[in-house]
């Protein structure tokens, strides 16, 4: 079983997915009419995906890779076969953070923490 990130100059393989979040925005346009109790409203879909997800990799030089390649301007690939609902395309989002830190329970494991978009394929 393994989650892997695609991208242009290859593949960030995480030793684990230690934490992912997701939140979706939604669509729906509430329109409240003076003198009525119920407002008129134009159906929407939600937006896609955003979030945040931490990895975990047992090397030093594999959470800097994925650090430095995790900040190219390109449209990255997530596949997993330990969790069925995360895989996606998704951008590192303008606002977004990229952080790398040593794990500060272990001081063995470093972890990659990520903000990220989803977008269509």
């Amino acid at each position: 079983m393994s989650t892997t990130i695609t991208h242009s100059g290859g593949t960030i393989t995480p030793d684990i997915i230690d934490g992912y979040r997701s939140t979706r925005r939604g669509g729906t346009i509430i329109h409240p009419i003076a003198g009525v109790a119920s407002p008129d409203v134009t159906p929407r879909v939600a937006g896609m995906r955003t979030g945040q997800m931490r990895l975990v990799f047992a090397s030093e030089s594999d959470a800097a890779d994925a650090e430095n390649a995790l900040c190219a301007a390109e449209v990255f690939t997530l596949t997993s076969t330990d969790r069925d609902s995360i895989p996606m395309s998704f951008v590192i989002p303008e606002d977004g953070v990229i952080e790398r830190e040593l794990d500060d329970v272990t001081r063995d494991v470093w972890i990659v923490t990520f903000d990220f978009q989803e977008v269509e394929p």
